[in-house]
């Protein structure tokens, strides 16, 4: 799905592949998403495009956890 855009929703939770930490899409800044850490122990928040975060889903190396995209029927 190269080139497509998923639109997300604030509170959205995501996870990294590299080491497993969850991330909840907080907000936007600047026209990007901020992702912050939900472990206390982090304090990195991550920035991307809505177009950077699909790519990282598609490669992997983000994971959606939960949102309105994950529902099965």
């Amino acid at each position: 799905m190269k080139g497509a855009v998923t639109m997300f929703e604030k509170g959205q939770r995501f996870e990294t592949s590299h080491d497993n930490e969850s991330y909840e899409f907080v907000g936007k800044w600047s026209g990007s998403m901020v992702l912050a850490p939900e472990s206390d122990e982090n304090a990195e928040v991550l920035i991307y495009t809505e177009g950077e975060i699909n790519e990282l889903l598609d490669d992997g190396k983000l994971k959606l956890l939960d949102g309105p995209e994950m529902v099965m029927g």
